[in-house]
């Protein structure tokens, strides 16, 4: 008994030499059902390899979730259609299917606060998380902020790459204060080397005519709504704040 022990703790840690955390988990389980049901030597192996393939599945589905920094977790069940009627709900159940990101389209969200836009965003977020895809959530200002502090450490090329890499890039909360000179440019240099290598989707208060307001720099503002607008959806939310509706 003790020496039958001794075995599966020596082969549990060559499992975990492997790297093979999965099967190290249900192993024990494993060879129980074994003994009882009798199963072949291949079957024992093949539900082994299968713990296996779960279990990196699972891991990475979480480390996908965990690196998407989404604020909160709500879906397109959770978004009141009835509430903002200017939305046409069969436009954002294609845009679920999440084959804008194979064409490397853009989703502009334009409308007032509290209308939903976020939301919107992140459904589509956890979407793409659902297809295996990356995605990577942040406010503008966030993004700004990071990319302005590490100009001072020197690593600000391997900042601009967090913001390359993802599948899906969502900005949130562009036109809500002005930008600097420089922060344009970092804009512009996000938006640029994304462009037809990987989506973005943005929202906004100010609709796009308006947001030279925001980036101050016409010939900028023009390059960056160029390269958003050449493969884009845009999808203008009319109705009232539904933060203000809950109020009530």
């Amino acid at each position: 008994m003790s020496q039958g022990l001794l075995n599966v703790e020596e082969l549990e840690k060559a499992l975990k030499e492997f790297k093979l955390a999965g099967i190290v988990r249900t192993l024990e389980l494993r060879l129980k059902q074994a003994q009882e049901e009798g199963f072949a030597c291949s079957e024992f192996l093949g539900l082994l390899l299968e713990d296996e393939k779960n279990s990196r599945a699972d891991n990475r589905r979480s480390r996908l979730y965990k690196e998407a920094h989404l604020p909160f977790e709500k879906g397109l069940e959770d978004f009141d259609f009835t509430f903002q009627p200017s939305i046409k709900k069969q436009e954002i159940l294609e845009l679920s299917t999440c084959r804008f990101l194979e064409k490397y389209t853009n989703i502009l969200f334009l409308g007032q606060p509290g209308t939903g836009k976020t939301h919107l965003s992140v459904a589509l977020g956890l979407k793409a998380l659902g297809y295996g895809k990356t995605v990577l959530f942040t406010s503008v200002w966030e993004m700004i902020q990071r990319l302005q502090a590490s100009r001072a450490d020197f690593s600000y090329q391997r900042k601009i790459e967090e913001y390359l890499k993802p599948d899906l890039l969502i900005l949130d909360e562009l036109g809500y204060r002005s930008m600097a000179e420089k922060t344009v440019e970092d804009v512009f240099e996000i938006v640029s080397r994304r462009y037809e290598k990987g989506s973005i989707i943005i929202t906004s208060n100010r609709s796009v005519s308006e947001w030279d307001k925001v980036f101050i720099d016409r010939t900028l503002t023009s390059a960056i709504v160029d390269r958003l607008m050449h493969h884009s959806v845009i999808i203008e939310i009319k109705g009232e704040s539904y933060r203000f509706k809950k109020k009530d």
